[in-house]
């Protein structure tokens, strides 16, 4: 282990205790334990990215890759983007996560 990234946590007896039962050493259940969840969280945003990505290729027509080639060289497909499509999609999208994380703070 990198001692630069070592990191102390603490651990409910309780939680402690059930970890210890499955396994004689607990920091290997910590870690196989810590493994499942980061690997449910990235499935989860790549579930989240993924209906993202499909919003914008509705929004758009096309997917990303075909979108990128056709902004770099397809006038008229650029000025149907600028006349049809606000401009402030960026902002409208900040504003709308920035709404959403007051609100969990609130509930919270």
């Amino acid at each position: 282990m990198n001692a630069e990234l070592a990191r102390s946590i603490t651990i409910k007896n309780s939680y402690a205790e059930i970890l210890s039962s499955f396994n004689d050493d607990l920091q290997s259940a910590v870690d196989a334990a810590l493994q499942r969840y980061l690997i449910d969280e990235i499935a989860g945003k790549i579930t989240e990215l993924k209906k993202k990505d499909w919003g914008f290729q509705k929004k758009y027509g096309c997917d990303y890759k075909t979108f990128a080639l056709r902004t770099a060289e397809d006038e008229k497909y650029i000025e149907h983007i600028e006349t049809a499509i606000t401009k402030l999609w960026e902002t409208v999208w900040w504003a709308k996560k920035l709404s959403l994380k007051r609100t969990i703070l609130k509930k919270g």
